[in-house]
């Protein structure tokens, strides 16, 4: 009897919540077939190793497909990306924070830019808002300052802190990230405001914007209009093998609470919040929600792969 060929799926991941994803999708996809799945590292930015077919599968988010699959928008190429479909999307509510020290005094990006004063920031992200305003993180080098990489901790803020070297801290704020937002927030540090004329022309640029309340951290004492960064989408090619496509599907959603709960991971608090005990765990995860309506195409950004629309259809979810 011939021996069937073992179907192959290359997933592209770029970091640690993306191997947990991967590692939890890949459980359930062995319970439906066997199949010989790899993790490809990649650098941000991975739906390119999609195009180039060095991988699969890959994490993506909803902007990104968006504008690649139409067109049009920062992330677009030079034509719309017609190939690209999606299995589905996982919650994260994100968007990006802009937090300055309270010894600089910078309450605006409109006094930052007039004032342009030497600053040692830790974070990046986010450049388009900064376009707007009319300056960059090569300005702010430019101006005598430094901008560096930090871990969104509690214990990588407190030594920049103690080192005089985090007069801001600008970048990903995921509602469940690392502790470092709360830990500057605390120490009075000022979250800064898009403005309304700025936002609508990030909107016009395709991007979307996302209203944090007040009390979201300490130190956003008032709702702030900021920049969307939401929601992760299991992105592939159209042309992926339509057994595949559908089994990925089916995976993800049978075993959604297991996804859930493998992408939470732990941490200590040695003390950097202040109080007792004096070590604590602490737990966080890049998932601000269950998992539900996966196959909703008004958050996935690009259309559904029709394997993956053919087990959703099947389910009566479609």
């Amino acid at each position: 009897m011939t021996q069937q060929p073992v179907p192959t799926v290359r997933f592209g991941t770029s970091w640690s919540t993306q191997f947990r994803f991967t590692q939890a999708i890949g459980r359930g996809l062995s319970e439906l077939k066997r199949i010989d799945a790899t993790v490809h590292v990649l650098r941000p930015g991975g739906v390119s190793a999609l195009a180039d077919r060095t991988i699969d599968v890959v994490f993506s988010k909803w902007v990104v497909n968006e504008h690649r699959y139409s067109g049009r928008g920062i992330f677009a190429g030079e034509k719309p990306d017609d190939w690209l479909r999606t299995i589905a999307w996982l919650p994260q509510e994100d968007r990006f924070l802009f937090a300055m020290a309270p010894w600089t005094g910078i309450e605006s990006f409109e006094q930052l830019v007039a004032e342009k004063p030497v600053l040692h920031m830790a974070g990046s992200g986010a450049e388009v808002v900064l376009r707007e305003y009319g300056f960059s993180y090569a300005d702010i080098e430019q101006w005598g300052g430094s901008v560096s990489h930090m871990d969104h901790t509690a214990r990588a803020a407190k030594a920049r802190y103690d080192a005089g070297r985090l007069d801001a801290f600008w970048g990903d704020g995921s509602a469940y990230d690392f502790s470092a937002w709360p830990w500057v927030g605390s120490r009075g540090y000022r979250f800064l405001d898009i403005s309304e004329e700025v936002m609508q022309r990030l909107e016009a640029k395709g991007l979307r914007r996302q209203v944090t309340p007040a009390g979201f951290v300490p130190g956003v004492d008032r709702t702030l209009t900021a920049l969307d960064d939401s929601h992760i989408v299991l992105t592939c090619r159209a042309d992926l093998d339509d057994e595949l496509a559908y089994l990925l599907a089916k995976a993800i959603d049978d075993n959604k609470r297991d996804i859930e709960l493998t992408s939470i991971q732990i941490d200590y608090d040695n003390g950097e919040a202040g109080g007792l005990p004096m070590i604590r765990p602490t737990y966080w995860s890049s998932l601000t929600g269950p998992i539900g309506r996966q196959w909703d195409e008004g958050i996935t950004g690009a259309p559904l792969h029709d394997g993956a629309r053919r087990y959703y259809q099947e389910q009566g979810y479609l």
